[in-house]
Order: C-alpha cells, then sequence, then structure tokens
C-alpha cells in the first residue's frame, strides 16, 4: 500500500513538473516563437485609382486585384519571409496604428506563390489579446453589441508558412468615412503563425509602430 502512495505520488510530481515545464516553453514561444523568422514588409497606400499599378508594384499579377470601391483608400502590403519552419500557415493582419490599442482593418484579399488567396478569420485567434496588448481589438467584447452581434471585420489574409515565402494582401478601414491614412507608416502589420491544428503559436509585429502604451 505505501508503495503504491509513494509511486503514485512520484508520477503526480513528474506530470506537474511536465505540465510547468510545457507552460514555460509556451510562454517562451508566445513571446520569441517569430524571432528566427526574417521578415522583410514593404506598404503603400492606394486610391481606387492608383491600385491597379501598387498591387502589380507589390506582385500581385495584372487583373487579379481588386479594390473595394466604396473604401476609397486601399492599404497594399507585401511580406516576404525566410526562416520559418514547422509548416502551418501565416496570416497577415494590418492595423490602425494611430489607435490606441491600434484599430484591425478590413481584410479583402491576397496573392501568394501558388494564386489568390481570400480573408479569414477564426475564434482560434481570439486568444491574441491574452499575450499581445497591441492586439487588444481584436478581442471579440470590442465588436458585440448589446445584441450579441460581432460586427468584427474579417481582418487576416492567410499564406502557407513555407521555409521562404511572399504574400500580398490588401486592406481597408470598415466604418463609414474613415480618416485615411497619411503615412503607411501609420499602418501597423502583424504576422501570425498557425499550426497545422489552427491554433495560434506566436504573433510578430514586422511593420509600423503602435501607440507607445502598448507594451508586448
Amino acid at each position: 500500500m505505501r508503495r503504491t502512495v509513494i509511486a503514485a505520488a512520484s508520477a503526480a510530481l513528474v506530470a506537474a513538473l511536465a505540465a510547468g515545464a510545457l507552460h514555460v516553453r509556451r510562454d517562451q514561444e508566445w513571446s520569441h516563437g517569430g524571432d528566427k523568422v526574417k521578415v522583410t514588409v514593404e506598404t503603400e497606400l492606394a486610391t481606387e485609382a492608383t491600385f491597379p499599378d501598387v498591387t502589380s508594384r507589390l506582385g500581385v499579377p495584372a487583373g487579379e486585384a481588386t479594390a473595394v470601391p466604396a473604401a476609397g483608400q486601399s492599404v497594399v502590403v507585401r511580406v516576404t519571409w525566410s526562416g520559418a519552419t514547422g509548416g502551418g500557415r501565416f496570416q497577415l493582419v494590418a492595423l490602425d496604428g494611430r489607435m490606441t490599442p491600434p484599430r484591425v482593418l478590413a481584410a479583402d484579399s491576397g496573392h501568394v506563390s501558388d494564386g489568390t488567396t481570400g480573408s479569414n478569420w477564426a475564434s482560434a485567434y481570439d486568444v491574441l489579446p491574452d499575450h499581445y496588448d497591441w492586439l487588444a481589438d481584436v478581442a471579440p467584447e470590442n465588436h458585440t453589441d448589446t445584441y450579441g452581434l460581432n460586427s468584427m471585420p474579417t481582418a487576416a489574409v492567410g499564406a502557407p508558412a513555407t521555409p521562404t515565402g511572399t504574400a500580398t494582401a490588401w486592406f481597408h478601414q470598415p466604418g463609414d468615412n474613415p480618416l485615411p491614412f497619411q503615412d503607411p507608416a501609420q499602418v501597423v502589420i502583424a504576422l501570425i503563425k498557425v499550426d497545422k491544428s489552427g491554433d495560434v503559436r506566436w504573433a510578430k509585429r514586422v511593420a509600423g509602430q503602435p501607440p507607445a502604451s502598448s507594451k508586448k
């Protein structure tokens, strides 16, 4: 009986230590998971008239990009990366860095090496504000009214997380009569890693500067 109790206690201790080690590793991944991925970003602002030229310049074949006419201004982003591991997918998200916290933009569409990619958003991404205060605006409660209706824009454009790759995406500000951006640096660009199971592994701010109060 005594040996059984000791064995059970030992097993519980081992399980607790393993769980603690996993928690530490996960915290490190949230903080530094994207450190070895080298990223370059080109961001341009486009009107409906200049949109075809801007998207072409940033790698989209002619005729494969369509702006949202009512948006007035589009934010076009090309992200190039190297050093990615583990497969899965990257999600590109753009935010208004003039706001505190930065306000998420609506994703329209995108283009990757194997063709056009669409916009998306999954409930699995709702964990992001728990780890990055500059992504606080994507929390569901910020977009849910008193009737429980959610107005969160479809905010991400996906691309395969190949070891090296390029993706171009375009976004616009949601809502009526938004204040146009004057400088691409006002737009914060996030690169989010999602594993093959659909779980977020980490996020990395790759362009733009959020307000000084955003710390993570």
